[in-house]
Parts: C-alpha cells; sequence; structure tokens
C-alpha cells in the first residue's frame, strides 16, 4: 500500500480511469503539473478542506455547498495536496482510500478550529436532522405515543374490539389494586367517563376515544342527527372504521370529531388525537386546583391576546355554520407547544412564548342534551358569555365559570349582590392591569346588564390584533419549512444508503462477475470504502460526517466531478465521477428489484 502512494503524483499518473460499458483505460504519463492541469481540464478539480478533511473536489464549487466555505469559513480554496508538496518538495504520504489527508495542524489557531466545530455543527444540524431542541420535543411524542396498558390490563375491556393499543389518557380511570376493579368518576358532562388514546384497527391512525357509560338519552337515531349537523358521514348503529369516510368539521382551532357510536352499554366518542396536549387548565391553573386556593397569576397582555385571536377563530367558524361549541371551558381547551426551536431561547414565565390552541369535545353536549331542544341564538350567546369568562380567568390567575357569575337556578338577592360587586371588582382590575381595549371587549360579552356581543362584533373589534397573530404564525410556518428541508436531506440520504447497503456485496451473488468483486458493482464497494471508512496516514479512523453528506449530495445529484478510489489492498486505483458511481448504483438496484421475490400483499 505504501509503494503505492509514497507521493500523490505518482498516485495521480498511474490511475485508471473507468469509463460506464468501456472498462478501465490507463492514464497517459504526465509530469505532476499536467496531471493536476489534465484534472482541472476534465471538472476543475482540486483538493478542498472540508472541516478538517481533503478530498478531490468542484474548482468551481458550483455542485455543493460544502465546498463553498472551509472549515475556517473563509470562502478560499485550498491547493491540491499534490500541488503543496511539489512546492515544498516534500513527500507526501495519504491513505488509500483517501486522495489526500494531509494537513498542518499547527497553522491552525485555537479560534480557527472552534469556529470550524461550530460551523461544522450548525451545517450539519440544519442540513440533515431537526434542532436539537425540536428533535428532543419530537422524540418525547414518540415516547408518549408508544405507551401502553399491559395485556392483563382490565382496562381493555371498556375499549371496543374495532381499536387496539388503549392507553388511559385521564386520572379518572384508576386501578383499585385491592379488588382489581377499574372505578370511575363523573366528568364535568355528568356521566362517569373514560379517557383513551387509541390505535384503529383499520387505518392504523391514533385517535381519541372517549367512553360513556350509564347514558340512557342517547339513541341511534339521535346520533345521526347529531353527526349529521356536524356534517360526519355515517350510519346509525356503526362503529367507527376510520379511513376516507371519516370526515366532519375541520378547523385548526377545534379538535376535529369524527364519529360517535354505541357500544357496550355505553356511549363513545371519536375525535382526533393531539400527542404532548395538555388543558388549559393544567398547564395554567393547577397550582389552584391542587391547593385549593389562587393559586395562578394573570398572564401578560400579548399571550392573551394570542389566546383570544385563536378562540374567536374557532367561535367564529363554529356559529358561521349554525352550530354552538357549548364547551368553552378551560378543561376542554387543549394547548400544544408551538415554536419549538425558540423555546430554548425562551425567557418568559410560561415557558414558550407561542401555544396552539384547540376547542375540545365538540358535539358530546349536543348528543347528551339533545332532548333539551334550546335554541341556537341562546346557546351561541351563552359561547359569548363563555368566551369572557375565559378571558376573564386569564386576566385574573382564577378559574372563573359561567355559572359564577350568570347562574342557571333561581338565586336569592342577597347572592345576586355578591356576585354583582364580585364582577365589578373582577372589571376593575382589568380596567388598572390591562389595555382600554382589553377591558371593553370583556366588558362588551360580559355586561350583565345586556345581551352578549355576538362574534363577528367581537373579530371586528380585534382585528388590529389578528395581524400580530398572523405575523407569528409566519414565523412557525418559515421554522417548520426550515426543519422539515432537513427532514427531505435527510430521507434523501437514507435512500442512497438503503439502495448501498442492498447491493452492496450480497452473498447470494458472489459467483456472479457482475457482483461484488468485479464489474459495477465492484465501484459501488470502493465507493462505500471512500465514503465511511476513511482513515488518516496512520490507519486512525476519520468519522466526518461532512465528508460523507458531501459525497452522497453528489451522488444523488450525478455530479460530474472525479475522484479517485482505491482497492483496500492498494492494488487498483480507479478515476471515476459520481456521474459514474450514480449509474452503477441505478443499474444494480434495478437489476436486483427485478430478479427480487414479490412481496405478498397485506391482507
Amino acid at each position: 500500500m505504501d509503494e503505492i502512494t509514497d507521493h500523490v503524483g505518482a498516485l495521480n499518473l498511474t490511475a485508471k480511469e473507468w469509463k460506464p460499458g468501456l472498462g478501465f483505460s490507463p492514464t497517459p504519463k504526465k509530469s505532476a503539473v499536467s496531471a493536476e492541469e489534465g484534472f482541472g481540464n476534465v471538472s476543475s478539480s482540486q483538493a478542498v478542506d472540508v472541516n478538517g478533511t481533503h478530498f478531490f473536489g468542484s474548482g468551481g464549487g458550483a455542485s455543493s455547498s460544502w465546498e463553498q466555505d472551509g472549515g475556517g469559513g473563509s470562502g478560499q480554496h485550498h491547493l491540491s495536496a499534490a500541488q503543496s508538496a511539489a512546492e515544498k518538495n516534500i513527500p507526501h504520504h495519504t491513505n488509500t482510500t483517501i486522495p489526500s489527508l494531509h494537513h498542518n495542524n499547527n497553522q491552525r489557531s485555537n479560534r480557527d478550529q472552534q469556529r470550524s466545530q461550530q460551523h461544522r455543527a450548525t451545517t450539519l444540524s440544519s442540513a440533515l436532522s431537526l434542532p436539537m431542541d425540536e428533535y428532543h420535543h419530537y422524540r418525547e411524542l414518540s415516547l408518549t405515543i408508544s405507551r401502553e396498558m399491559t395485556p392483563n390490563d382490565p382496562r381493555h375491556k371498556a375499549v371496543p374490539p374495532t381499536f387496539c393499543r388503549a392507553y388511559p389518557l385521564d386520572n379518572h380511570g384508576e386501578m383499585n389494586e385491592s379488588n382489581n376493579i377499574m372505578t370511575q368518576q363523573r366528568s364535568s358532562f355528568g356521566y362517569p367517563t373514560s379517557l383513551f388514546r387509541v390505535t384503529s384497527v383499520k387505518d392504523g391512525n391514533l385517535y381519541c376515544l372517549r367512553r360513556l357509560d350509564s347514558v340512557r338519552s342517547v339513541s341511534h337515531k339521535i346520533i345521526q342527527t347529531c353527526m349529521q349537523k356536524w356534517n360526519i358521514p355515517g350510519m346509525p348503529g356503526e362503529q367507527f372504521n376510520g379511513g376516507a369516510d371519516a370526515g366532519g368539521f375541520d378547523h385548526p382551532n377545534v379538535v376535529k370529531w369524527y364519529k360517535c357510536f354505541l357500544s357496550q352499554r355505553a356511549v363513545f366518542f371519536v375525535h382526533h388525537y393531539h400527542a404532548g396536549a395538555v388543558t388549559f387548565r393544567e398547564r395554567f391553573f393547577s397550582q389552584e386546583q391542587q391547593g385549593g386556593g389562587q393559586g395562578g397569576v394573570p398572564l401578560p397582555e400579548p399571550f392573551i391576546w394570542s389566546c383570544l385571536v385563536q378562540l374567536v377563530s374557532a367561535i367564529r367558524a363554529v356559529h358561521g355554520n349554525k352550530l354552538a361549541v357549548r364547551t368553552l371551558q378551560l378543561n376542554h381547551i387543549l394547548c400544544t407547544q408551538e415554536n419549538i426551536a425558540s423555546a430554548s431561547s425562551s425567557s418568559g414565565q410560561y415557558g414558550l412564548p407561542k401555544l396552539r390552541l384547540r376547542v375540545n369535545c365538540v358535539g358530546i353536549i349536543d348528543t347528551l342534551e339533545f332532548e333539551t331542544r334550546r335554541e341556537l341564538e341562546d346557546l351561541q350567546q351563552q359561547d359569548m358569555r363563555a368566551l369572557g369568562c375565559l378571558l376573564l380567568s386569564m386576566c385574573t390567575g382564577r378559574e372563573v365559570t359561567i355559572n359564577d357569575i350568570f347562574p342557571s337556578r333561581n338565586i336569592t338577592m342577597q347572592e345576586q349582590q355578591q356576585r354583582g360587586q364580585m364582577l365589578m371588582d373582577y372589571f376593575q382590575f382589568v380596567q388598572q392591569n390591562y389595555s382600554r381595549e382589553m377591558y371593553m371587549l370583556m366588558h362588551s360579552v360580559l355586561n350583565p346588564q345586556a345581551p352578549p356581543s355576538n362574534i363577528h362584533g367581537v373579530a371586528t373589534n380585534m382585528a388590529m390584533r389578528v395581524f400580530d397573530e398572523l405575523d407569528e404564525a409566519n414565523g412557525c410556518i418559515d421554522e417548520m419549512h426550515g426543519a422539515l428541508n432537513g427532514i427531505y436531506e435527510s430521507g434523501r440520504a437514507l435512500r442512497l444508503l438503503l439502495k448501498l447497503a442492498f447491493v452492496n456485496e450480497r452473498p447470494e451473488m458472489g459467483f456472479d462477475k457482475n457482483w461484488s468483486e468485479s464489474g459495477d458493482c465492484y465501484i459501488l464497494k470502493l465507493f462505500r470504502d471512500f465514503v465511511f471508512h476513511q482513515a488518516d496516514g496512520g490507519g486512525r479512523p476519520v468519522m466526518d460526517l461532512g465528508h460523507v453528506v458531501s459525497s452522497l449530495n453528489k451522488l444523488d445529484a450525478a455530479d460530474e466531478e472525479k475522484i479517485v478510489l482505491t482497492s483496500r489492498d492498494g492494488k487498483n486505483v480507479l478515476v471515476v465521477s459520481f456521474t459514474d458511481v450514480a449509474w452503477c448504483l441505478e443499474k444494480a438496484y434495478q437489476e436486483l428489484c427485478s430478479n427480487s421475490v414479490p412481496i405478498p400483499p397485506m391482507s
């Protein structure tokens, strides 16, 4: 090996050039200078330092962004190792799998090395994967999704057979270990409730399944009528099957309702599952709920406007379809994190500066209280009162419900005065600590002396605040596009790696001349060593992800740049381009697919 690679000039002069279908042709011997000029005439090649590793790259720098900026970020291409050795008249040693790896580390200052490492980490993070904060966030969501109950858990019996992989999402369905019986508590709907994250047997998607027991007032006809109101297809008594027939009212700030059906003497509601979501009460009012006192604090006004814009958008869409929300409560509003990338830089009291709100449990009260036959106008006015109570809760830090201000039962005169005084104290607090616009909006929906403003009036009064929310939403979209670009690059590299893994050194093809040690696949074997099995002059492995990414990018783009491939024993030295390697890979992979065993269809 050392005899062949004593000098880089000798390596270049004796190398063979390989062409698809034409075999190997020896390169005519020239001087060291003319050899370098020959490479330049073909593809303007020269040794480029990519974060500390030399390889032959395009001198023009048009084929890959890795050549645009060297390890120190100077933007200047380095001279080739052969030219440097010729100028200094110093023998240059190199490994067979690397055209040149010699560089003087003493010439780099500590500042340049730190800058190179930071540049490489930043570039690779944005080029191949998600930012670290987003990666950990989605990893936690993936772990949450993969949770399941133990096989002997009796709560599996509470889930219909059309679902599997159930996992409880609430604290109501706790197990009593003494008698191995599941105990249920009454939810805000007034019935014993169990909540599960389930997987549909038909389509394999995740859903949120809510089971309500002891319901006597719901029939198949009532379910069908309510589902038609919310534009949900289906037949009476039909269980949820998922797939393309699952439709319904859809809005970005409303948890989608898919189905309602009767089974096991209970009523089941199927809604969309949002991994990692928590209720607004759990996120901001959990201390008050646990301690029994005033545990929350007033929220900042920009955050309140952001939440209010999302809630008004959801109410406007529901009322526009001649429906009512009826679940505008802190425990029925789900919060999911947005703008994950800026989480670490956020210094606010409540973590992320941006939250995504979704109104949950739509359609449940319509089904359970179908016989009450209340007017739509009254229900929509109640939604506006409930919106005012949500706004008041966020401003005061205390949970305020609509029954606290507008009781549904008859009360005494003294109780009326106490509630009125409490509302005036709330208004005074908001007037002193928030803007006049916030106070006027709250007064318009909570004034007991007048009916609340409709949703169109509220949306018109807060129109200027929508632009702030639109700017934040566009910023989140831009960050998501950047993250998706990294995922695309990662998938593109994975596709190439899978093809190389399928083709290289297949044992059943060992006696075929077109595979393994001869033919086109021999080029792929050497290319794999060139990309992944690099080593320095002392035989130490070089773990340079920058070189791997750059090589795979050029292979996917079928770049005309030429590289030197050397066998492990040093007896074969080939000059090929990334176009040639891409042609070999595609040909070998298609041939392998044509002779492969057909995959049986899924039942």
